[in-house]
């Protein structure tokens, strides 16, 4: 690293003998450079950086995002580097995710913006003009593990200062690990649990701040450095070259960013840069696996050989030099075994391992294996009818479960009225949820076939407000009594979802009609209740001080709740049967009433 930097501070001081070749000697824009500061403990950081790759994606080789793992949320992380805290102190930022955008200020005195202000930033900068260009192009010796970078400056116009800073930064993708908020957020960067770190900084070449340059009209730069790729960086290993990036930019001080890229990266052959797979429909048993390609060479190719899941497949896809593309792979259809679990969870591992440009000339790459695990659910074999027995979170509104069949993907029946919220600031019903109830859904589908019972939360976080001694879950039993699924989440351990499937291979048919009850979670309060049936008023004897009473319907709709009393006023109810709910400080029971 040392001798690198040696030698890049040398070539600055003779640049002005060598011609520009590469970069722009007219005016143009800024390109913009999103600073997004970020941590894996950080809920909403995901959103943010889901909004950096769409502002990339949307203004292809103008934007260029790095993400800065830094403060509170990235505490223990070994995505942290020397430079984060210097970077994020000069921004005023009061909260995470945050962000710079080119470093410019905006309004007031600070440099920090949220996530949903990056856009508009981003476009302000693109308008403005730039007094000077930048350009570089970096090329991959796999074998020496070595990058080396060509980067050329050339100033328009004069900086408002007569010195500039030459940053160079080391980025670092597809790290995969830990990020809190990741299922919810951005969803499509999780893979088998795991979030797909992207633009992490890793490294400054040029030091905290950058490389003094003379900043005048005319002014030409031509530098040369060659990186010396270290195996990892503190904890996090660096297996594929092709997954760093370098960006490139010019500010005029420790802000003010005036513009700057993201090398170009020339290889000599093309690399496999991921392998994913995606389900054909949302109840589909298919799937279809396909990696992509990244072609950073100077030459069309074609004819790829990987060596996939023990066998070879080949392709004679054209993919044109400096371009991405994907190729599928051999469709997967999960075939329903009839056995009594039946484990569906499949993984598959893919290498590159030769292809040829498309004039003939063969290039051996052997790349690094990957692999990917998908369809990872069980399908139970099982006789109806059914008996769901629901627990859910504080946040009932925001739960339902739905029963599809699979064939069509039609939804036969959907129940979502679990009761109104639960405020989280009342202690002591959190403490109890899922508020002394469960929710039992007794099912029979009409026809024999395979279904699905899915579990839905429109947060898409799932159904985890709960705490770790009364469990939120849900628990099926088969037409036999037999418990066949049984998810059962404390507050630790819930998961995040949308949608959560179990696929019920049906072996024969009901009725077709699906009902929904209650019950108690501990019945460890003794009450009575006096008249039942009741006309107007119910009153309650309990041997200590009733804290809270609810009354639901039996579809388990919360209808009326009061505190502190020992007695309830039903005269405007609807004539039927409902539930009592009686919480006192050492628990909670409910017992059946009738409306008359």
């Amino acid at each position: 690293m040392k001798k690198a930097l040696f030698l890049f501070a040398a070539s600055l001081l003779s640049a002005g003998v060598w011609a520009q070749t590469i970069v722009s000697t007219q005016p143009q824009n800024r390109n913009v450079i999103i600073e997004e500061f970020t941590g894996v403990n950080c809920q909403y950081c995901p959103d943010g950086h889901r909004i950096v790759n769409e502002i990339i994606e949307a203004n292809p080789g103008r934007v260029a995002g790095i993400n800065i793992h830094q403060g509170y949320y990235a505490q223990n992380s070994p995505y942290t580097t020397v430079y984060g805290d210097a970077l994020a102190e000069q921004t005023g930022l009061q909260g995470y995710p945050a962000g710079t955008v080119n470093r410019h200020v905006f309004s007031g005195n600070s440099t920090a913006l949220g996530r949903n202000s990056f856009a508009q930033a981003s476009d302000v900068i693109m308008d403005m003009e730039s007094p000077v260009n930048v350009a570089a192009v970096g090329r991959i010796d796999e074998a020496n593990r070595q990058v080396t970078l060509h980067i050329e400056v050339y100033y328009t116009g004069n900086s408002t200062v007569t010195t500039n800073y030459l940053n160079i930064a080391v980025l670092q993708n597809n790290v995969m690990g830990q990020q809190t908020g990741g299922s919810t957020w951005y969803p499509e960067m999780v893979e088998n649990g795991q979030y797909r770190h992207m633009h992490m900084l890793r490294e400054l070449l040029t030091g905290q701040w950058g490389q003094a340059i003379p900043a005048t009209q005319g002014t030409f730069i031509d530098t040369t450095i060659v990186y010396n790729v270290p195996q990892s960086i503190g904890q996090v290993e660096i297996p594929d070259l092709n997954d760093l990036d370098f960006v490139v930019f010019v500010a005029e001080g420790h802000q003010e960013i005036l513009t700057g890229v993201k090398a170009t990266i020339i290889t000599d052959a093309p690399a496999l840069s991921s392998f994913k797979v995606y389900q054909t429909g949302d109840c589909s048993l298919t799937y279809q696996p396909y990696v992509t390609i990244n072609n950073s060479t100077e030459s069309a190719f074609t004819n790829f050989v990987f060596n996939y899941d023990g066998g070879t497949f080949t392709s004679n896809k054209v993919i044109p030099s400096f371009q991405m593309d994907t190729i599928n792979l051999p469709l997967y259809t999960i075939d329903v075994t009839g056995s009594a679990v039946q484990q569906c969870a499949v993984t598959k591992t893919i290498s590159l391992t030769s292809c040829e440009t498309t004039e003939g000339a063969g290039f051996t790459v052997n790349s690094a294996a990957k692999s990917v695990t998908f369809a990872e659910f069980n399908i139970y074999t099982v006789a109806g009818p059914f008996m769901a027995r629901i627990g859910v979170d504080a946040y009932r509104s925001e739960a339902g479960v739905q029963f599809i069949q699979q064939g069509n993907c039609q939804t036969l029946w959907t129940e979502n009225n679990f009761g109104s919220d639960i405020s989280t600031q009342d202690a002591q019903r959190i403490s109890q949820l899922p508020n002394a109830t469960y929710f039992n859904i007794n099912f029979s589908p009409a026809e024999a076939g395979l279904y699905i019972f899915r579990a839905t939360d429109a947060y898409g976080d799932g159904w985890n407000m709960t705490n770790n001694s009364v469990p939120s879950g849900i628990w099926i039993s088969d037409g036999s009594g037999n418990q066949f699924v049984s998810e059962s989440w404390g507050y630790s351990a819930a998961p995040a979802f949308s949608t959560l499937d179990f696929y019920l291979n049906v072996t024969n048919a009901g009725d077709g009609n699906h009902t929904v009850g209650i019950n108690d979670v501990d019945g460890n309060v003794a009450f009575s209740i006096y008249p039942n049936p009741v006309t107007d008023r119910l009153s309650i004897n309990c041997n200590e001080a009733v804290r809270e009473i609810s009354v639901m319907d039996i579809s388990g709709r919360t209808v009326m709740t009061l505190s502190n009393t020992n007695s309830i006023d039903v005269s405007g109810l609807a004539t039927g049967v409902y539930m009592l709910r009686v919480a006192t400080e050492n628990g909670v029971s409910v017992q059946k009433f009738v409306k008359e």
